[in-house]
């Protein structure tokens, strides 16, 4: 195409010039909007190149407390946050000093990885361009690290320097001087508020150029802040002993006792009640007393006895029952207590009623008494006066007895003293090889008798001793050895069970005309069968030479047998138990071993003993 480009006329009088051809060159704007495209490709091609590197990288200017990540992978900015980033420094100040908390130590870690996460997300914005990150690598952007706070080790630390900060308080006290009561003042202390350091703590772990923390220290009162009125009552204390009585004392009781001051001063202490020192006794000091002295006042109930009437079947009472008594050791410690603390110097003790097993009401159909189920007998015929006394009196303490269903009958326990003053005279008893004269002798004759009741009746025997030497008056009427029973209280006793679920009474008698000690024992009858073998005797040793003894007060040239000579033995007797069915229940074998003994004569002035090769 030819383009034509005309000019407009003129109104000079110019000469009129040829009009010349058009030249065709580029317009003059061109080269700048050549320029301007270059550049926009350029800085295009910068920008994707830019995105592009920073893809898997947090963009330049990103810094976390001054520390630069720009430009970092998020692992490598997590590593190098973790070399590099300083945490803040806590100073505690309490009382008097302070303290450089390491930031380890009260719970403060850096949470790298997340810190650089965190890093990583700045810029991905959905709103946030090119201009946004080119803001960032003019400008930078700061980010507060995410720290990880462990509560409970900052709480550790905090208690741990609350031990070089808190003072205990002090409480008001008394203590002795001898017999000198003393109180001591109270004294203020001072404690470390835990939580509130913890709180303050937490705020100032967002300050990353640390921060100063003062502890809030709190006064912690005494419990107790006086001790002179318990000063006054320790001196009205140990101004006088203090008495313990008995309430209504019998004709005989013991008592009454006192604590000197110096006793009352090596038991005394002090509580605190109600915010106040309360002088008392030591609890433990005023028991280990009282059961000292319980024994003394004990008083054993006394049940009722009865003799069984086989033609009605009745009980008939033969003793009336007696409530005993016991010291109530702990009611005794409340009540000597109670006195100390209203300032008294005497103080009562506190007696409880002890009601027996059996009153004189009981009916053989509630214990249980309907048959004879055994009878053992024993025989004194010759004894002397002495000896049968004692007999008579000791069978006593057992007639009417009732023994509860599983009680262990203990021979001494019912006995009970054998003294002159029990009413017992001297008799013969075996004391070793020889005879020898004692209070009570011919009380075996009693056990005897009561160990051939339980042995004939199917009772365990629970313990039971032969004599020493076979004793004749066991042997009458047909009786062999091995059937006796010696009690020496308080080591040698006779005891036996009563097995059956139903009470067992005991009756005593003696036959005048036989001189015959019976045990008759009354129960409800379960049907049991008893076997009794024996005795079967071995080991028979002779005795030694006679032993002749001088005694001055026999007539002269006289002499007289006082002890017969006996061969020692064994004795063997076997018991077999069944049930009304048949079934074995006991099986006992009891072994008698019988030293020999030997002859004795006394002999007056002037007799001349034979030879007996000793």
């Amino acid at each position: 195409m030819r383009e034509e480009w005309r000019w407009p006329l003129t109104t000079s009088a110019s000469p009129r010039r040829e009009q010349e051809a058009p030249v065709r060159n580029s317009p003059e704007w061109f080269p700048l909007v050549l320029a301007a495209g270059l550049v926009f490709v350029v800085t295009i091609s910068l920008v994707l190149a830019y995105e592009a590197w920073c893809a898997d990288r947090i963009y330049p200017g990103v810094q976390v407390w001054g520390v630069s990540v720009g430009g970092m992978r998020p692992a490598d900015a997590a590593r190098h946050l973790r070399e590099h980033l300083a945490l803040p420094s806590i100073e505690l100040v309490g009382p008097g000093r302070s303290w450089k908390a390491p930031p380890t130590d009260i719970g403060l870690r850096v949470a790298a990885e997340a810190t650089a996460e965190a890093a990583f997300r700045v810029g991905r914005g959905p709103e946030d361009g090119p201009i946004t990150h080119l803001l960032l690598l003019l400008g930078g952007h700061p980010i507060a690290p995410i720290l990880s706070y462990d509560e409970a080790a900052a709480r550790l630390y905090l208690q741990a320097l609350a031990k070089e900060i808190d003072i205990p308080p002090v409480d008001a006290a008394l203590t002795f001087q001898g017999l000198t009561p003393v109180a001591s003042a109270a004294r203020l202390g001072r404690a470390v508020d835990i939580e509130a350091a913890i709180t303050a703590l937490r705020q100032a772990l967002q300050n990353p150029n640390g921060a100063r923390v003062v502890l809030m220290v709190r006064e912690v009162l005494p419990q107790v802040t006086d001790a002179e009125a318990a000063r006054l009552q320790a001196e009205k204390l140990l101004s006088a002993p203090l008495t313990i009585l008995l309430p209504d004392p019998r004709q005989g009781d013991p008592g009454p006792w006192s604590l000197s001051p110096e006793e009352l001063a090596g038991i005394i202490t002090t509580t605190v009640r109600d915010g106040r020192v309360v002088v008392t006794l030591d609890r433990e000091a005023l028991q280990a007393y009282l059961e000292d002295l319980a024994p003394s006042l004990a008083i054993d109930p006394a049940d009722a006895r009865f003799h069984f009437d086989e033609r009605t079947g009745r009980l008939v009472p033969i003793a009336s029952s007696s409530p005993g008594r016991a010291l109530d050791v702990e009611a005794s410690i409340e009540s000597i207590l109670a006195a100390v603390e209203a300032g008294q110097h005497t103080a009562p003790l506190v007696l409880r009623v002890v009601p027996p097993r059996y009153s004189e009401n009981a009916t053989a159909e509630e214990l249980g008494i309907r048959d004879l189920v055994a009878v053992g007998d024993s025989y004194f015929i010759g004894s002397p006066s002495g000896r049968d006394h004692n007999i008579r009196l000791a069978a006593k303490k057992f007639d009417g007895l009732v023994i509860a269903p599983g009680e262990t009958f203990s021979f001494n326990k019912y006995l009970g003293e054998v003294s002159a003053e029990a009413g017992y005279d001297e008799a013969y008893v075996t004391l070793g090889e020889m005879l020898a004269i004692e209070v009570g002798g011919g009380i075996c004759q009693v056990s005897t008798t009561v160990f051939r009741a339980a042995l004939k009746g199917g009772y365990p025997v629970t313990e039971r001793w032969a004599h020493y030497q076979r004793v004749g008056y066991y042997e009458l009427r047909g009786h062999g050895p091995g059937l006796d029973a010696t009690v020496y209280a308080p080591s040698v006793d006779f005891k036996f069970v009563n097995d059956r679920p139903t009470a067992l009474l005991i009756e005593t008698e003696v036959e005048e005309a036989a001189h015959r000690l019976i045990f008759r024992f009354y129960s409800t009858d379960d049907g049991r069968r008893v076997e009794i073998r024996g005795p079967v005797v071995s080991d028979e040793t002779e005795p030694g030479p006679p032993v002749y003894q001088l005694d001055e007060k026999l007539v002269p040239g006289t002499v007289r047998e006082w002890q017969t000579a006996q061969k020692g033995l064994t004795a063997k007797v076997e018991r077999w138990v069944y049930d009304r069915d048949g079934n074995l229940l006991y099986h006992n074998v009891f072994i008698s071993k019988y030293a020999p003994r030997r002859a004795v004569y006394r002999y007056g002035p002037g007799y001349e003993p034979p030879q007996t090769g000793e």
